[in-house]
């Protein structure tokens, strides 16, 4: 496993350094430092004409619906709090609805998810 991923079947909470996601009946623990420098990259990230134009589309990623760009959020398609990163291979533009509803989950979660949407779930 990777060394920005720990899971933990004993208390995630015991060990101070770590921030832990509890989805799916999962628990993830990342370094917080690994977290913080994810957040930061993400923020570079936002600012680069690359992000800029996807949010010009206007729409999101997972219900399709047309957004104003100034209302789209990054989204981490496998979240930082899971051991994802900050890279454009990992990051979508989300409606702000969309972004809460998905949270911590995983991209193989989300069958339900999406069909809830009434999206195919391979999107």
């Amino acid at each position: 496993m990777p060394k920005r991923v720990q899971k933990r079947a004993d208390n995630p909470r015991a060990s101070s350094g770590f921030d832990c996601a509890y989805a799916d009946g999962e628990v993830a623990c990342v370094s917080e430092a690994f977290v913080k420098r994810e957040k930061q990259k993400a923020r570079l990230l936002r600012k680069t004409p690359w992000w800029k134009a996807k949010c010009s589309v206007g729409t999101c990623y997972y219900c399709n619906s047309s957004v104003p760009p100034s209302e789209l959020t990054m989204d981490h398609i496998i979240p930082v709090s899971r051991g994802g990163m900050s890279i454009k291979s990992n990051v979508a533009v989300a409606c702000k609805g969309c972004n809460d509803r998905k949270k911590h989950t995983l991209p193989f979660r989300w069958t339900e998810y999406m069909e809830g949407l009434g999206q195919p779930s391979g999107v």
